[in-house]
Formats: C-alpha cells, sequence, structure tokens
C-alpha cells in the first residue's frame, strides 16, 4: 500500500486485523493491517455501503483526495 509507505506505517501481515469494511473477507491477509490503519487515520472511508472493493481500480479523484489529506498532515 503506497499510502501505508508513504506514512511510514509497518507493512507487517496480521491477519486478525478488523478493517471495518464490509468487504473485509476480499482484502487479502497482508495488506489488512495497514488498510485498517489507513482506515482509522481517516484516509480512506470506502465505497457505497461501506466497502473497500481492493480489486478495483483507483479513480483519479480517489487518489487525489488521499493525497490532499496527506499533504495537509504533512503540513501540520
Amino acid at each position: 500500500m503506497v499510502v501505508a509507505n508513504a506514512l511510514n506505517l509497518s507493512l507487517e501481515a496480521n491477519a486478525n486485523d478488523s478493517t471495518g469494511f464490509q468487504d473485509d473477507k476480499d482484502i487479502p491477509a497482508w495488506a489488512r493491517g495497514a488498510v485498517a490503519a489507513i482506515k482509522r487515520m481517516g484516509y480512506m472511508k470506502g465505497k457505497g455501503s461501506n466497502h473497500f472493493d481492493p480489486s478495483a481500480r483507483t479513480k483519479r479523484a480517489e487518489a487525489v483526495t488521499v493525497l490532499l489529506k496527506l499533504l495537509t498532515q504533512r503540513s501540520n
């Protein structure tokens, strides 16, 4: 996860972390810890009915939203 790397988050696999997304079971175990941390930090909220949709492509607007949040945090 690029966002987790930018935030210097640990990318250790933690299959026990619950992301809180409806499609949590579809998120690979190696990514769950990072996805859960990024959601807790408010960088990602999910798509529609609280779905992460791990196999979907990221839209430009979604990427820009996350980048703006990263830049805002770094400037504070």
